[in-house]
């Protein structure tokens, strides 16, 4: 059964544009949990945003943003046997590096960490620890009484063999181009990937409907395969006629990126449910947090990036 009273926080801030009619529903209070949405990749260091859930029907407003975000928790990152605390900092105290890091694992607007967002975005971070790939990290939570935790690997990076473009399939959309993939499958059951793409100066996006794959179907084999351009999250509507298509003379890059398999799962199911909100056909479908003690999720990312021009 889905939770019908609760929703990640931090993609409150991703809502922006919503419906306008008023509508009045009774629904039972619930009891607040922690959301936690962490990451770290390698070369990087990690990155945990940690807020309250809130109620489905709350105004999505500057101010209840900034009531969401938990202050004074004790977190820390265990690697090795050596045990690293994060630091709470306010977004705008970071460099323009980490944000724009920041913003793409966590599909934001990079304005939202800005000082213009209207809200101070909080986040805990060490600028000791920088991710490695093929090692485990292990974070831990501690706040008022509450205690988190979550493992998460950084797989050994599996990059793409080629990006390449094709024609729109109509003639009169000769300035559009639709983006593919050829990637060579290792022979071992169970990769998993978060794909995300960048256009000319733009930010990273992850594909609006579908950011993840796995090898279920192709293990082992080598495919050449579309890829859709990643949107930014709460857009109202999209043009299906243009979407998922670059143009002539854009430069496309690709964050092709190997997640372990509970970030794939939670990542899917999530999407799966956002995607069949609503649908009196669409099967039940409960968001898989690997966080122990909360929500969210706590993932590595082995990135590679891949880049074309569009002639």
């Amino acid at each position: 059964m889905r939770r019908p009273y609760f929703i990640l926080a931090i993609l409150c801030s991703l809502l922006f544009s919503g419906c306008e009619e008023d509508i009045t529903v009774e629904v039972p209070k619930g009891e607040e949990q922690l959301v936690v949405e962490g990451h770290i990749e390698q070369n990087a260091p990690p990155v945990v945003v940690l807020t309250r859930t809130v109620p489905v029907f709350t105004e999505v407003s500057a101010e209840a943003l900034a009531q969401s975000f938990v202050h004074d928790a004790q977190v820390s990152i265990t690697v090795d046997g050596k045990s690293y605390p994060l630091k709470e900092t306010p977004s705008v105290a970071l460099s323009e590096e980490v944000k724009e890091l920041i913003a793409v694992q966590l599909g934001l607007r990079p304005a939202l960490l800005s000082a213009n967002a209207g809200f101070l975005f909080y986040l805990y971070t060490s600028e000791e620890l920088k991710g490695e790939p093929g090692k485990s990290y292990r974070l831990h939570i501690s706040h008022e009484g509450r205690e988190l935790s979550a493992v998460t690997t950084i797989p050994h990076l599996n990059p793409l063999d080629s990006i390449f473009t094709v024609p729109h399939p109509n003639p009169e959309e000769d300035s559009l181009r639709q983006l593919y993939y050829r990637y060579s499958d290792p022979d071992t059951l169970g990769n998993t990937v978060r794909y995300f793409t960048k256009r000319n100066s733009e930010p990273f996006y992850p594909g609006r409907f579908a950011s993840v794959f796995s090898d279920e179907f192709i293990n082992g084999a080598t495919i050449d395969y579309p890829l859709d351009r990643g949107e930014p999250k709460g857009q109202a509507e999209v043009d299906l006629d243009l979407y998922s298509y670059f143009g002539k003379g854009d430069t496309v890059t690709v964050r092709w990126a190997a997640i372990d398999q509970a970030h794939y799962r939670f990542w899917f199911t999530l999407e799966n449910e956002q995607n069949n909100n609503g649908s009196p056909i669409s099967s039940p479908n409960i968001t898989q947090s690997n966080i122990q003690g909360g929500l969210g999720v706590w993932g590595g990312y082995g990135v590679s990036y891949h880049t074309l021009i569009i002639e």
